[in-house]
This record gives structure tokens, sequence and C-alpha cells, in this order.
């Protein structure tokens, strides 16, 4: 039996047969994402299609107007992504119940295979099946990974040496607003199965990627001689592996000693047990990234619910550090604005103002090729339903005046709770500050 998406082609095939294949694949793309953003089938979007033979451009019209309503009302330039639909049932992310972290196979580079870290790993996972390797780039020669192996992540756990990506600017680009902030990658790959995670198109690797070295970590910063804002968030959740790796407690004994240093832990986890068996410091910045618990729901699965994440702010403010979160991405959808303004009230109902670092606001935003990849891993999400256009930096985003209303309200409820709490906006383009 045909596939849904392969029904479509067929259909397109048959009865567009005079047009060429990049114009069948438009139609086919615009069929798709009618039918799923409507609930309907296909063939209900396709009633509405004028008879064939028909000129291309008639088809297009109706279906860009149905597909983008709101597009086609202001008359605003926008370029829509229309790329083969390919969705593949195997590639399916399974969500239907939360696997415990226990990898059947520990790869431990050769460098490191005496070190305390191996020995704590290989205690963590006793039934793992262990291998002494000569270096990680050498064990996986040139192959590449796709979603597959993303699927299968948490089988494989890899102890390594980093001797190169200590400390480096957040990739913003170079039409977007630039936070000042350094990445420090203390680790790669995630355990949670957030459906936008942009990690699921940026990480070519079979596994979980652990640096043992954390000192080397601590010789880059001293090297570098000043004072910055940076953090362990860019490939990882900076907790989801904290009680494996022990890494907080010394992360806070070594910065704590440069109080002019904000180093940040980003999490969506309450994982933070070592973080308050030690003494906080100011400087510490431990922060979540929130959003309803309906979004927490069915699209941040396997992460901590909301109250847990709130919970967890709460106990590190009371041990002596300062708290952050970031409202991002947010999602767009009906009845955004009731569940947002909730979701506000709820986090400085839960932590003090004067305890709050700063607040991020970001709004949902993808490449193409990871808008294939969420199609493909998670076929049921309604994420992918709205509208949305090629940004300042080839991003598919939400349009500019939906995401001016989405800052401007989160701006406002926010400074209703507190005055001074700083705010910005991150991954987002330069214009977007002087149109709030």
């Amino acid at each position: 039996m045909m596939s849904h998406t392969e029904q479509i082609k067929a259909f397109v095939k048959k009865y567009y047969y005079y047009l060429g294949i990049n114009k069948q694949q438009e139609i086919t793309r615009l069929l798709f994402e009618i039918a799923k953003r409507e609930r309907i089938d296909y063939t209900k979007v396709a009633e509405g299609l004028p008879k064939p033979p028909v000129r291309f451009s008639e088809i297009k019209n109706y279906l860009v107007m149905r597909r983008y309503p709101s597009f086609t009302k202001t008359g605003q330039g926008f370029k829509p992504s229309f790329f083969d639909v390919t969705i593949d049932p195997k590639l399916k992310a399974d969500v239907t119940l939360k696997q415990q972290f226990k990898p059947k196979n520990l790869f431990i580079e050769e460098s490191v295979s005496h070190t305390e870290m191996a020995n704590r790993v290989s205690a963590h996972f006793p039934e793992g099946n262990i291998e002494i390797i000569k270096t990680y780039k050498q064990h996986l020669g040139k192959r590449r990974f796709g979603i597959d192996d993303y699927n299968k992540r948490l089988e494989n756990f890899y102890l390594v040496r980093e001797d190169y990506d200590f400390f480096k600017k957040c990739p913003c680009s170079a039409n977007s607003a630039f936070c000042g902030y350094f990445v420090v990658n203390l680790g790669s790959g995630c355990p949670y199965e957030c459906s936008y995670c942009v990690l699921q198109d940026y990480i070519n690797s079979p596994g979980i990627i652990i640096p043992a070295n954390i000192e080397d970590f601590f010789a880059a910063y001293r090297r570098l001689g000043r004072d910055i804002r940076c953090g362990s968030c860019e490939l990882t959740d900076s907790l989801a592996f904290d009680h494996i790796t022990g890494y907080s407690p010394r992360i806070v004994d070594f910065f704590r000693h440069y109080p002019k240093t904000m180093y940040e832990l980003k999490t969506k986890s309450d994982n933070v047990e070592l973080l308050t068996s030690v003494p906080g410091a100011r400087n510490i910045i431990i922060s979540w990234s929130l959003n309803p618990q309906k979004i927490v729901e069915t699209v941040e699965y396997f992460t901590a619910p909301l109250m847990q994440r709130l919970e967890a702010a709460q106990r590190c403010a009371t041990s002596g550090y300062r708290v952050a979160f970031h409202f991002d991405p947010m999602i767009y959808y009906q009845g955004w604005e009731a569940d947002y303004e909730a979701l506000v009230d709820t986090t400085f109902h839960a932590v003090d103002g004067c305890d709050v670092a700063w607040i991020s606001l970001g709004t949902l935003r993808m490449t193409q090729r990871l808008k294939k990849i969420i199609e493909n891993r998670f076929p049921d999400n309604t994420i992918l339903d709205e509208e949305f256009f090629t940004g300042h930096d080839g991003k598919l985003r939400y349009p500019d005046e939906l995401r001016v209303l989405l800052y401007k309200n989160m701006t406002s409820w926010i400074r209703k709770r507190c005055k001074d709490v700083p705010i910005y906006l991150c991954m987002e383009e330069k214009s977007m500050r002087l149109k709030l």
C-alpha cells in the first residue's frame, strides 16, 4: 500500500503530467502541507484546484493563497519553501516511553582511559561493553551519520580528550544581534526529544560525546586573560549528564575565583543535586528554557515538567546562585497569549526577580533541512503547520509582524512582574530590536 505522500505524488504525476518535475514537486509539497494543516485528506484540497490542463501559475496561486493566508492578505513578499516531500516511517522517533540512559557501548579514547572520569563512567554503566579506541575521529573514519543513527544515539557513549573546541563566540549569523556570548563545548548530544531541536540537523555522530579533560577547559580560560559571559549549552543540555560527569561542582569552584566572568549552565532538566551540594556563586547562572506545559508535553518530550524546572530554579536560588530563563523558542498557536502570560506569572511566582540574571526571547526557527527532519522524526507535529518564510539568516521563521507581537507581549508581561531584569533577543536580526 502506498504511503500518504506517495499517493499525493502519484496524483500530481497523473493529473499534471505536462508539468516539469520541479513544478510537480511544488504542487506536491503544497498539497501535503495544506492537508496536514487543515486536518483533511489531500483529495479534499485537490477538489478546489483548477481543472487540468491549466497553467502552473494558476495552480500555484490557489495553493499558496490557501497555505499562506496571512501572507497573501498583506501582500508581503516571501519565498516559501517547496522542497521534496519524503517521509520514511522507519525514521519516526519513539516518544511513547522515556528511555533510561544505559548505553550498550562505551568507547573510551586511549589517552583518557586511565583517568578518574573513565573509572567514573565505567562504574556508572557496569553492563556497557567497553572498547578502548585510539581516537574518536579515527574510530569513526569518514562515515556520515543520518536520522536513523540519531534515533539510536543513546546506545553509544564516547569519552574523549578535547584539544581544540574550548571557548568560541556564539554562532550568530552576520545580521543577527550579537549577544556577546562564548560557547564552552563540554559535551555533544542530548537525551531529550524536543521536536524542534537543532541538534537533529547539526550533530554528525552516532552517540553521546563527553570530554574527560575539563582541566584543559579551565586552562584555556586562563589563557583568554579576560572576563567573559559563557556557557556549556550549544551542543548538549548542560545538566542532563551532570550526575555522570560530576562537572558542575568543579565548574562552580573554579569560576567563583573569577567573579566578573558569568558562567551559565542551561538546561531543561531538574538535575541540580550536585549543584546544590556546594555553596553557590552569584556569577554562576543556572538557566532554564521554558515553555507552557502544553508545549512541554507535546513538543519537548522527556524533559522535566515545567513545575519541576521551576522548583529546581528555586533550589538553586536558595543555594546562592542566580538563575536565568530563556523563553525560546516561543511557539505560536491558537491561545498562546493566555498560556505564555500564565507562564510568566508562574515563573516569577516561583522565583524572586532579584535572583534573575537575565531573560532571553526567541521564536521558533529552522533550516529547510531541519524542517524535513522534523517531518520524518515527528510526523504528527503541529509546529510546522504555521506560516514560515525565509528570514535574514536563511532560516524559516514566523513573519515579522507575528514575531514583533510575540516579543512585545512577552516583554510587557515580564516588565509587569520585574521592571529591571535584562531582556535580550536570541538569534534574531538586528532590525528587530528597533521594532519593539
